[in-house]
């Protein structure tokens, strides 16, 4: 045995080498475990030591950030320094004391620095990355307030609604319909069943209006006011107001429009149990008085606010009025949208710079 070992060089400089090599493996495996143990994570690939290839941008509320060739985290501090100012908190629903009536929720948004930096890191040179938002919830939602009417939306959101209240005035549906079109706008249409009923053609031209953007709500089945102190009967009406629009083939908004916004405890209640909110107005045209488009128009221009609704019906001066007071809106930053749009908790992106959460007043 000794005569092979010695053969194979074993016991000479080859064997000391190789015990050298082991010895200095052994002593930096352990240098490597005890680092290990001290400082977590070291020998491992860093994340934060990704680049942003060159050239890359986000566009931040206006802002160019560059952000080309920094450090994952260089680039988290750039957008930290800039998402302090752009964080909006959320708007609770509350109780308007004048009205009596709910004023709807708006959810919050803060900007998500370490997915937008994330999509930097992974963009192409040269591209212009999109910001990331995360929302903020509301803690109080309309769901808290179920028979509360409403009367507006949020006005910390730059949009309004139209409501068309229809029972006659099949002649003017169609130009006032194009001018809301023409102007990017869409609205919420409130049929009462007695019209919808009486001719066929009122419910195709209905399912065509909601084809193109507009919405269909409930406006009960006979034009008159429903003050019956009993929600069995308000909720018969209000029911069969609904197979009506099912039947015309149309998805119906979940809104309850009070015939001549007349209401009581118990129509509240039948239009909740319905699965309905009751919705009257902030701004009424009173375009029924055929007062002048002049008079219409001005009425609205000088009384329009963020998150108001605006209600309206087909008569011969309404279209002439809108072609009036539509590019006044649009003036104004206010976008006409449908109530749906207008009454839920998601703030636009054009909004997300908003301000200070609206609270109840004192």
């Amino acid at each position: 045995m000794a005569s092979l070992s010695k053969r194979l060089g074993w016991g000479g400089p080859y064997l000391r080498l190789g015990l050298t090599l082991v010895v200095i493996a052994a002593l930096g495996l352990g240098i490597t475990l005890g680092l290990g143990v001290l400082f977590p994570g070291f020998g491992r690939w860093a994340p934060g030591a990704e680049r942003v290839p060159a050239g890359v941008s986000v566009v931040i509320a206006g802002q160019v950030v560059d952000l080309g060739r920094c450090g994952r985290f260089e680039a988290v501090g750039l957008l930290e320094d800039l998402a302090q100012g752009l964080t909006v908190l959320p708007h609770d629903a509350y109780l308007d004391r004048a009205t009596k009536g709910v004023v709807p929720a708006l959810e919050g948004r803060r900007l998500d620095v370490a997915a937008t930096v994330a999509a930097a890191v992974a963009a192409k040179s040269g591209e212009t990355v999109a910001p990331v938002w995360a929302g903020l919830a509301p803690a109080v939602t309309l769901a808290d307030f179920p028979e509360a009417p409403l009367y507006a939306g949020n006005p910390a959101k730059s949009q309004v609604a139209i409501i068309l209240n229809v029972a006659w005035g099949d002649e003017f549906l169609d130009p006032i319909c194009s001018l809301v079109e023409g102007a990017g706008g869409r609205l919420t249409i409130c049929p009462v069943g007695t019209w919808l009923e009486a001719d066929p053609g009122h419910g195709a031209w209905l399912a065509a209006a909601v084809a193109r953007g507009h919405e269909a709500g409930n406006h009960g089945f006979y034009n008159q006011p429903m003050t019956y102190g009993d929600a069995a009967k308000a909720g018969e009406e209000i029911q069969r107001m609904a197979g009506l629009i099912s039947r015309a083939g149309v998805k119906e908004a979940p809104f309850f429009a009070p015939p001549m916004g007349a209401f009581d405890q118990a129509t509240l209640q039948a239009a909740a149990a319905a699965g309905y909110r009751t919705v009257l107005w902030s701004l009424d045209t009173i375009d029924w008085r055929l007062e002048g488009v002049d008079v219409i128009a001005d009425r609205v221009i000088a009384r329009v606010k963020a998150g108001d609704i605006i209600l309206c019906h087909p008569t011969a001066q309404t279209a002439p009025a809108m072609a009036k007071f539509l590019p006044a809106l649009q003036a104004k930053g206010l976008k006409v949208v449908t109530l749906s749009e207008l009454l839920s908790p998601t703030l636009p992106t054009e909004d997300s710079g908003a301000g200070a959460p609206t609270a109840p007043p004192d």
